[in-house]
């Protein structure tokens, strides 16, 4: 998250690739476009939820997403290759900004920052450069950095905090028990989203208000097989907003990457509306 942008996060349970229970090529492209939507509107971190009933699977869920999330040249560093990761050759690039190409050190720029992995000397980085990033002070091997490039000939820099780049800079995975979810106070607006809900065009006002008030916006999505309202107890007790984004639905489901498309691309609009302009729909 940039210091201007409000956090963004969103939220969806570990079985959320049940309906492609024996295909992990499958479950790979499902990923795919989970994290491609989920860069194009500045997601910074990407809740994966227990479902109880279900069989989950975080750990895969996890893993493809951050493997997507890192810069092609830091890749083999930080995933060594496994059967989990045998159709990654298949999924999209993300085209972020932390995704810099390759180029020679006379086109790097004083301030540029690189994503990058400490080498084992503790005072190097590789930033996907013909030569490593020099520190001037040693800190822990093999952890991924952000870094700021202080000095070119000779090639040296400082770690520095994502937020300090100025724009979107990737996503993070977390995987958590459904309290643990709703309790996360970083994101103190919370949108659930289901077929049951308030439809979204009758709301939109008073979600408004609420996000101009809040640090950070939560959007809840459910599974294949099993709503929100379903898997989470309470729900409309828990979280102020359940919404519906498609009260004119036609089909029998909503994809999960469907839903999580349309509203936060919603979101996106009703934040940036004007009060004047908040009528009901």
């Amino acid at each position: 998250m940039t210091d201007s942008r409000r956090a963004l996060s969103v939220a969806f349970p570990d079985t959320v690739l049940e309906e492609h229970s024996d295909s992990l090529r499958d479950k790979t492209a499902k990923l795919g476009l989970i994290a491609r939507t989920c860069s194009v509107f500045g997601v910074d971190t990407i809740q994966v939820f227990r479902d109880q009933r279900g069989r989950g699977e975080s750990a895969l869920i996890k893993r493809i997403l951050e493997y997507l999330e890192t810069p092609q040249y830091l890749r083999r560093r930080v995933f060594p290759m496994d059967d989990s990761l045998k159709f990654a050759g298949l999924l999209p690039p993300l085209r972020i900004p932390s995704h810099k190409p390759k180029v020679k050190l006379e086109k790097l720029r004083i301030g540029e920052f690189r994503e990058g992995v400490v080498l084992t000397d503790g005072l190097s980085v590789d930033v996907g450069l013909d030569q490593p990033l020099g520190l001037r002070f040693k800190v822990a091997p093999n952890k991924r950095v952000t870094t700021r490039v202080t000095s070119v000939r000779p090639l040296e820099g400082v770690l520095t905090e994502r937020s300090q780049t100025g724009e979107y800079w990737g996503y993070t995975v977390e995987v958590k028990g459904v309290d643990e979810m709703l309790s996360d106070s970083r994101f103190n607006l919370k949108i659930a989203t289901s077929r049951y809900g308030t439809p979204l065009g009758t709301t939109i006002g008073p979600i408004h208000d609420a996000i101009d008030r809040s640090r950070g916006v939560m959007m809840i999505f459910g599974s294949p097989s099993r709503g929100l309202l379903d898997l989470i107890k309470n729900l409309k007790q828990r979280v102020p907003f359940v919404v519906n984004l498609y009260p004119e639905q036609q089909t029998l489901t909503v994809r999960t990457e469907e839903a999580m498309s349309s509203g936060l691309y919603l979101l996106e609009i009703i934040g940036a509306l004007k009060n004047e302009s908040l009528k009901p729909i």
